[in-house]
Order: structure tokens, then sequence, then C-alpha cells
């Protein structure tokens, strides 16, 4: 009987101990009610996210930092040349409205057999000895063609669209990445 007494009042104590570890305790924090300096002033109607980055930091070990992280950075590099793929698609989806001029020009020469169809005809042809066929016949040969692709189903209209927005989109992803490089950067600067 003893331990059972002894049981009871483990198992009271255990019940006990998780009913108050689960009753979080109360901790009052109380506010810093203090503005920076810088916050509420009026600058001018520039917003903030069009600040340089070389404005907005002013260590300058920190901007050598990031000059040199942006400089060298591949995948930023990456992104910069699909800008100029981008920009260059766009420049030839607006090219595609104009008509299309194609110039051409040959020369060539045509020696004939004397023992095929052709060569037969100058052979026994009735003209004087003097006056056959010239030797080597030179074929010279210069045309222009014109085309225009009228854009009735909007297929140029869409290709363009198309160019323009993916153009912006890779422009968007380099500020995206450059953002997230130099706050990464600024964030591990300032932790060290």
């Amino acid at each position: 009987m003893h331990t059972k007494r002894i049981l009871k009042y483990i198992a009271t104590g255990c019940i006990s101990l998780m009913f108050t570890a689960c009753v979080p305790s109360l901790v009052r924090k109380t506010e810093n009610k203090n503005m920076p300096v810088s916050y509420n002033q009026v600058r001018d109607t520039v917003n903030t996210a069009k600040v340089n980055w070389k404005e907005f930091f002013t260590d300058p070990d920190l901007i050598v930092l990031i000059d040199t992280a942006l400089r060298n950075n591949q995948d930023l590099n990456i992104i910069l040349q699909e800008i100029n793929i981008a920009s260059n698609e766009v420049r030839a989806r607006k090219g595609q409205y104009l008509p299309f001029v194609d110039i051409t020009a040959g020369a060539g020469v045509e020696k004939v057999a004397r023992y095929t169809r052709s060569g037969s005809v100058e052979a026994n042809s009735k003209i004087a000895p003097d006056q056959e066929f010239p030797d080597p016949l030179p074929d010279f040969m210069v045309a222009a063609t014109v085309s225009w692709e009228v854009d009735i189903w909007k297929k140029l209209r869409n290709a363009k669209k198309s160019a323009v927005f993916s153009f912006l989109s890779t422009i968007e992803g380099k500020n995206f990445m450059v953002t997230n490089l130099i706050t990464e950067i600024a964030i591990a600067y300032n932790e060290l």
C-alpha cells in the first residue's frame, strides 16, 4: 500500500508538471516609439526603389565589395547577355513589318559538249564558221525580289508583343538579381 501511495504522488506531480509546462508565460514588451530622423523627411518625389545603391550605402569598403561582386558575378553577366538577345529579338520583330528586298547576282560559264544535242545543233547549224557560238558561253544574272507579309491574323503583332514582354522580363530579372545580390552582401557585411 505504501508503494501505491508513492506512485500516486509521482503521477500527480507529473500531471501537474505537464499542465504547467503548456501554459505560456506572459512577457510584456515596450515598443520603441522613437522615430528615425530621416524617416518622415520629405526629400522629393523620387521613389526609394529608384535610389542608386551607391547613394544608399555610405561605407566605402561595402561599396567596393558590392561593385566587385556585380562586376564578376557570372549569373548576372549571363542575364546581361540575355537582355542583349531579347533586345535584338525585339528589333527583328519590328523589322518584320517592313517589306523585304533581296538582290541576287550570279555569273556562270557554260561549255557545250560536242556530242550532245546542243553541241550537234551548234556543229550542224548553217552559221558561217567564223560566226559559231562562243566556245564558253557566259551567263550573267542580276535579280531583285520584293516580298511583304500583310499582318491580317496578327501573327507579326503577337510575335512582336511576345518579344517585348520577354525583353521586359529579362530586365526585371536582372533588377531582381542585382537587388538580391546587393542585399545578401550588405547583410553578410553588417553581420561580420
